[in-house]
């Protein structure tokens, strides 16, 4: 017998303005600007604010609080105040980068949430894709060679498969086709059924033919022709020459004086305010009242968009500052003296959630007097030793790498004999599959591999 029953579930739901100021959050530098470019070409109250301004300041008097609150805090009559001067530190060197297909889909999984595993299984997905940007051989056949499950590659070629190029990693033609339409977001049914169903026999160019089987009309047929026309066959191509990027740094540590300061680097971001062309629009009463609908909506639009920028401004500041303390002895002494470190120590330091903290330091770079580094290099794991302290696993990986370079190349160690080293001479406990695992992520061949013959 069916019997209904009426219960309460307290369910999170994500307003469409904190949806906006997560996704902030996680962006670049270059990423913002690129987001507050749009949003002042779909938003006409938003506008840069270059200049001061001396203006009569708005009478609210007649708004409800929020719209008020918008009008008063980040309208033209709002006193610019300069933005101060810095001292950056030259980076030209710093921030030079050299990359080809596969080091430009290395960057990108740094820079994505690939654990340390999967960075490992990325590399042989790596070394087995061809300058078209394909995967060149079955994924049961790198299974075999590389003794890694076929279902961890499918996994992590998956992931790779979400990356830029759109299309990178496909197996044929067709998947390639199909992961450039997915990233692309859209919703065609009809393009999908054909594609997945029917694409070999576009091959013969027989689109009546295709129509017939698929039960869609010719015209149905010839626009996913067209659209598939439209995606790269070749996503890889573009990238066979080597080529320069530049990667800009979100945060600077500068050491002055006797202390570390921690600021922004934000001259480039555009500072926004509401143009008073559209506020004076909307106070003058002889506008009729969708044309004032409009204009209020907008004007909280801009609001909370301009607070989430400032919202993600400090949050990212705040986060650097408590990574300046945290790591301070790396900041003064260089890598061997980084500290084991996770999401919860800086959320406690700077009270924000642990989400918060992975979503700020995500696609961020550092300038530190010690090198830039990607933001999430300060959350080294930790590594025991015999006195109860732990090491970050990077200290590890520099002292194996360390061992490495000073060893006999005629008879390089074993990785048992790595491991015994670390023991006697650091007192560190760690596996000899840890040691292997840490060579491969730092491209340091088997002690066969670097044996250099008489």
């Amino acid at each position: 017998m069916l019997e209904l029953k009426q219960t309460q579930k307290l369910v999170p739901v994500l307003t469409q303005q904190l949806q906006q100021a997560i996704k902030l959050l996680q962006l670049s530098q270059p990423e913002l600007i690129e987001a507050i470019e749009q949003e002042i070409k779909e938003n006409p109250l938003l506008e840069v604010n270059e200049e001061t301004t001396e203006e009569t300041p708005l009478d609210t008097a007649d708004d409800n609080d929020e719209t008020a609150e918008w009008l008063e805090r980040y309208s033209a009559s709002e006193e610019h105040t300069e933005r101060e001067e810095k001292q950056y530190p030259d980076y030209e060197n710093l921030i030079k980068k050299t990359y080809n297909l596969r080091d430009y889909i290395r960057w990108q999984i740094g820079l994505s949430d690939f654990d340390v595993n999967e960075k490992i299984i990325a590399e042989w997905i790596l070394e087995n894709i061809n300058d078209n940007g394909y995967l060149a051989y079955p994924i049961e056949e790198l299974s075999k060679t590389s003794n890694i499950p076929f279902e961890s590659l499918e996994r992590v070629l998956n992931k790779i498969q979400k990356l830029e190029p759109a299309g990178v990693g496909a197996r044929d033609l067709k998947e390639c086709i199909l992961i450039q339409y997915e990233l692309r977001g859209e919703k065609d049914p009809a393009f999908e059924h054909v594609v997945d169903s029917y694409f070999e026999l576009f091959q013969n160019g027989n689109l009546k033919d295709i129509a017939r089987k698929a039960g869609y009309p010719l015209e149905t047929i010839k626009a996913v022709f067209e659209k598939i026309k439209s995606f790269d066959p070749k996503p890889g191509r573009n990238y066979g020459d080597e080529y320069t990027s530049y990667i800009i740094p979100d945060v600077y540590v500068v050491k002055e004086k006797d202390e570390f300061e921690v600021f922004l680097n934000d001259d480039e971001i555009p500072s926004l305010r509401m143009g008073r062309y559209y506020i004076d629009l909307y106070r003058d009463k002889k506008v009729n009242g969708s044309t004032r609908k409009y204009i209020k909506d907008k004007i909280k639009q801009a609001g909370w968009f301009i607070k989430s920028i400032q919202q993600r401004q400090r949050t990212l500041l705040l986060v650097s500052k408590s990574l300046a303390r945290f790591q301070e002895e790396f900041l003064e002494q260089g890598i061997r003296f980084l500290k084991p470190l996770n999401l919860k120590d800086i959320a406690q330091d700077v009270g924000v959630h642990e989400s918060t903290v992975s979503r700020v330091t995500t696609n961020k770079y550092i300038s530190t007097p010690q090198g830039l580094y990607e933001m999430k290099f300060f959350f080294p794991a930790g590594i025991p030793k015999n006195e109860g302290d732990t090491l970050s696993s990077n200290v590890v990986m520099d002292l194996i790498s360390e061992v490495v370079s000073r060893e006999d190349r005629k008879h390089p160690m074993t990785d048992d004999e790595i491991v015994s080293i670390l023991q006697e001479k650091h007192g560190i406990h760690i596996a000899r599959r840890t040691v292997v695992k840490y060579r491969e992520i730092l491209h340091v061949g088997s002690s066969r591999a670097r044996k250099i013959s008489d």
